[in-house]
């Protein structure tokens, strides 16, 4: 790997983000609407007496950007190299895909930070919501959601490398499936008890029960980490395997330079 060519695929990343007009809607517009949403929403729970349940959808909303901004960022990344274009071109140069991919995920560190941070000072402002709560650990949950998301972002790459084009909605749209299953904004006894163990095939079905539970006694549930953190590890290294298996079917059957027709 060649830090020089990383370097300059994170250049490339940012001087578009930078003048992307779009790309700014989707990652602070969009979630400063729903964070407000949710944040009223909260409020409305709270006024009711039900706290925990207010502040577990303020928790889900507000860390969610680092699965969405990790998974957004390597997927919408590739795309707008396709759309303009631009993106087999890259790859007649010396840059590998892993040089490529790790400019992506590093890039979507930052994105999902500044993203992560409009929301939580939107949260801060309507209702005085803290996460001081989960201290050093909240380091430790938003790595875990950032690689989930770079898992989920990898699979759906490797859909658009086979299918092409058409189904480049799945670049922005397919992660949500995992908020209504996976228990991002509500415990996992919420869902209907016969797809219960859904929630449980997703990392974040762990995670968030660790992060909600952390917030409410103040203690580290490490057996739920533990457990998520297989499922992460799983997802991401499935993620990876299918991305680079996906890469090598469209270059050697020539789909590759017809993605951009």
């Amino acid at each position: 790997m060649n830090l020089r060519r990383v370097n300059t695929v994170l250049l490339h990343t940012w001087y578009h983000f930078t003048h992307s007009m779009e790309t700014w809607v989707d990652m602070f517009w969009n979630s400063a609407l729903q964070v407000i949403l949710f944040a009223f929403l909260a409020k409305a729970v709270l006024g009711r007496g039900n706290d925990e349940l207010g502040i577990a959808m303020l928790l889900g909303v507000v860390l969610w950007n680092f699965i969405w901004g990790a998974q957004y960022g390597v997927t919408v990344g590739v795309m707008w190299e396709i759309w303009s274009r631009s993106f087999s071109n890259l790859f007649i140069t010396p840059l590998k895909l892993e040089e490529f991919m790790i400019g992506q995920m590093l890039s979507s560190i930052v994105k999902s930070t500044m993203s992560f941070g409009v929301t939580f000072f939107v949260a801060w402002l309507i209702y005085d919501f803290s996460l001081a709560p989960l201290g050093w650990m909240l380091l430790l949950y938003c790595a875990e959601l950032l690689i989930f998301g770079w898992g989920v972002g990898f699979g759906v790459l490797s859909l658009i490398f086979r299918y092409g084009q058409q189904v480049h909605a799945m670049s922005w749209a397919l992660v949500f499936l995992v908020q209504p299953f996976g228990a991002v904004f509500y415990p996992v006894s919420t869902l209907p008890v016969a797809i219960q163990w859904v929630a449980y095939l997703f990392p974040t079905g762990y995670i968030f029960e660790a992060i909600r539970a952390h917030m409410s006694t103040g203690g580290i549930q490490w057996d739920l980490l533990l457990y998520g953190t297989g499922v992460n590890v799983a997802w991401f290294v499935g993620g990876v395997l299918l991305l680079i298996w996906s890469f090598r079917q469209v270059k050697e059957s020539g789909a590759f330079a017809r993605m951009e027709q």
